[in-house]
């Protein structure tokens, strides 16, 4: 049972490794090896799973620290946060992708960067709830 008091850190790291891996390695490497419209049809395939996995994953999190860790308020609130970010990105997906299908390139560029920002939201969110975990 002690074992998962820590659970929502392994969660958390799950998540960080997850946006680290895709907005480092796979995402750009996608865009130098296929052509584009490969590249925005696969894109357009993995994004909505990534942000469902760390919405799920957060969520996760947050009725671990629930159960198990009542007091980490801080980890709580961010994890909640961070499901309902990636759930704000997951709607956005099909407005972004229609706005990219219509060339409307101003919108494009908001919505994609409102995603990124969002994402590194929840990034720096999930570190954080190592460094304001109480051991």
């Amino acid at each position: 049972m002690q074992i998962l008091k820590f659970f929502p850190l392994v969660l958390s790291g799950f998540i960080s490794g997850i946006i680290i891996y895709q907005s480092l390695l796979i995402a750009p490497s996608i865009n130098k090896l296929l052509s584009s419209q490969d590249a925005s049809l696969y894109l357009r395939y993995i994004w909505p799973k990534f942000f469902i996995i760390i919405g799920i994953l957060s969520l996760l999190c947050f009725v671990s620290i629930s159960l198990f860790n009542s007091n980490q308020s801080t980890a709580k609130l961010f994890s909640i946060l961070s499901m309902v970010l990636m759930i704000i990105c997951y709607i956005a997906i099909p407005y972004m992708n229609q706005a990219k299908d219509s060339l409307n390139e101003s919108l494009f560029m908001i919505l994609h960067l409102g995603s990124i920002i969002l994402t590194i939201i929840t990034l720096l969110m999930n570190f954080s709830i190592f460094i304001f975990w109480k051991y």
